[in-house]
């Protein structure tokens, strides 16, 4: 679970309904910052995951436009690639969704990925990181780990990092998603 990434320190806060965690953000494992003035936000994708065209985004918009799941519409803003191992990083606007996401779409998304994968390991958490509050599911299946993070912030869109690594390269590329996970940071933010 993300939560037990290396590296990660957890204050004990119990003012918060959350937990909140301070990713170790190493530099060297992460591209160059991108920021969305539409999201409100910048991050860095973990190194050599590169930005894909906007042609090739435009594709994948287009697919997924007819995709809807309880009123929500995932609209990607951004996807990097690292076309040596494949694994992939997709940042979306959610359509639908105006508030912050509530448990029952953590669950719901809980119950289709396990239905869609039946004898993988599916876990969520929520927990914060900065001003964001981000519900976390974790596929781990027998050739890939999928992290999706739904995020919401006073000052941002709510929007959704997905993480797609295959499972054979998943253990070299943590620290780099941990970097990339604690590079996401709101534009009021600095």
């Amino acid at each position: 679970m993300i939560i037990g990434f290396v590296g990660c320190d957890s204050p004990n806060t119990k003012k918060q309904p959350y937990e909140t965690l301070v990713f170790k953000v190493d530099e060297n494992r992460l591209e160059p910052m991108v920021t969305d003035t539409t999201l409100r936000i910048k991050m860095g994708a973990p190194k050599n995951w590169k930005k894909i065209d906007d042609s090739m985004l435009a594709q994948v918009t287009n697919k997924l436009d007819s995709q809807l799941m309880q009123g929500l519409q995932i609209v990607p803003r951004w996807i990097f690639l690292n076309e040596g191992s494949q694994a992939i990083c997709v940042v979306s606007k959610l359509n639908g969704v105006e508030i912050a996401p509530d448990k029952t779409l953590l669950e719901t998304l809980t119950t289709a990925y396990r239905n869609q994968f039946p004898n993988a390991t599916v876990q969520q958490t929520i927990f914060m990181k900065d001003a964001f509050r981000i519900h976390q599911l974790m596929v781990i299946a027998a050739d890939f780990v999928l992290i999706k993070l739904i995020c919401d912030a006073p000052e941002t869109l709510v929007f959704e990092v997905d993480y797609r690594v295959p499972r054979d390269v998943y253990q070299t590329e943590l620290r780099a998603i941990e970097s990339s996970i604690g590079s996401i940071t709101g534009l009021t933010q600095f």
